[in-house]
């Protein structure tokens, strides 16, 4: 049986993360595993599912902590959202904000999934880790000191900190017996990659319809589309591209020109899926497996970077002072932390999707009167930028990470 202090359970976003936020001197001192049921990844070509072709919004914060984990070229391979337009089709809300006039250079920026994959491969694929591709843990057994895991191919190892980033449907998290919590939003998200007439000058929209909020996002030339369609209107909306470019044009309004061309759409349902006790002896859940949000606000990758640096941090800590992983008390201290920071944010997403979902004339009268205040009210303003930058939420600490060159 190997033995190994640390063993991470998914090879996607939140995993390889975890890797590149690890000290240089603990890493070398660690033994690591990481288990991921994907073929290894090839430079530039990463296999796991995470790294699809769907794009993520990165928060000003998100992008800060990506760069201190040295990933290399990552500015020249994301495109900046400098503005973002609020608005509320068929009524009078609407807010618009610019990050210079708040003071930021950029709200964030936008980056394909498959992209952000291949630098975070790079980044870490040289490290003392052994990497267990095309693998599945068959079973898990705790242990006074940790948990021994059996793998589908029947290779047993035991590990003293088990941390769990496999998915929102994480197989891992059954067999350890936690229970998520689920809120379906009875609703489709749509995404897919659209040309439209008009340049979109680094500006990101979200548009509020009777049908659903319709968010564009700046990816390079093109713009990211992420369209929500309720299930009960399913039966009623676009089918094939033709149709669907007149309808977003409708309901759009045309705020980037006409929509050119629109590539397949990938459809997801839309449910909120949350861990309340993500911890246990010798575990911990990070990522999708612990929080997976509706994506109206853009903020799930960005919440689940900061558990993960979060988490990181701890183990760097305590390793270096202690020489060992951290204990249940210091596991609990830092679940305390990440839910804290994901009340915040699944709070945020849900007013947005109540007020904003709501036909009560009242309060349709109340967010257009609370959009369009916005502009009056500087302090608001700012408040609503750093909910959408998910810099309400104290940082991460970055605590003796360094660039690599």
């Amino acid at each position: 049986m190997e033995r190994y202090e640390l063993v991470i359970v998914g090879g996607g976003m939140a995993g390889l993360t975890l890797l590149a936020a690890l000290q240089p001197a603990i890493i070398q001192g660690l033994s690591v595993a990481v288990i991921d049921p994907a073929p290894q990844p090839t430079l530039g070509q990463p296999h796991s599912p995470s790294f699809d072709d769907r794009a993520t919004a990165l928060s000003a914060q998100t992008l800060l902590t990506l760069e201190h984990l040295g990933l290399q070229n990552l500015t020249t391979v994301t495109a900046d959202i400098e503005r973002i337009e609020v608005s509320d089709r068929g009524h009078f809300g609407y807010h618009d904000m610019s990050a210079a006039s708040q003071g930021f250079e950029r709200f964030g920026a936008v980056i394909a999934n498959r992209t952000l994959g291949a630098l975070l491969w790079q980044r870490v694929n040289q490290l003392p880790v052994n990497f267990l591709f095309e693998r599945q843990v068959a079973s898990v057994k705790p242990e006074p000191k940790g948990h021994v895991l059996t793998l589908d191919d029947g290779q047993t190892l035991h590990t003293t900190l088990l941390v769990l980033c496999d998915g929102g449907r994480s197989p891992l998290s059954q067999k350890l017996g936690l229970q998520h919590q689920e809120k379906p939003f009875h609703a489709h998200a749509r995404i897919a990659t659209v040309e439209t007439s008009l340049p979109h000058r680094g500006t990101a929209f979200e548009r509020f319809t009777e049908y659903g909020p319709i968010a564009m996002l700046p990816f390079g030339d093109y713009s990211a589309l992420v369209w929500t369609v309720p299930d009960v209107e399913m039966h009623s909306m676009p089918t094939d591209p033709d149709w669907a470019r007149s309808w977003l044009d409708e309901h759009f309004g045309q705020r980037l020109g006409r929509f050119r061309k629109i590539s397949d759409w990938q459809e997801y349902p839309l449910i909120e899926r949350t861990l309340s006790h993500p911890i246990g002896h010798g575990f911990i859940a990070l990522g999708n497996t612990a929080a997976t949000l509706h994506p109206v606000a853009g903020q799930g990758f960005n919440l689940a970077i900061r558990g993960v640096q979060r988490c990181a941090d701890m183990i760097n800590t305590i390793w270096a002072e202690q020489s060992s992983m951290p204990e249940y008390s210091k596991l609990a201290e830092l679940a305390a932390q990440i839910q804290s920071d994901q009340d915040r944010t699944v709070g945020f997403s849900r007013q947005l999707i109540n007020l904003f979902g709501s036909k009560n004339p009242l309060l349709q009268l109340g967010r257009g009167i609370g959009l369009n205040s916005l502009d009056r009210h500087p302090s608001f303003s700012r408040l609503f930028a750093l909910n959408s930058m998910g810099l309400l939420s104290a940082p991460p600490r970055l605590h003796g990470v360094q660039k690599t060159s």
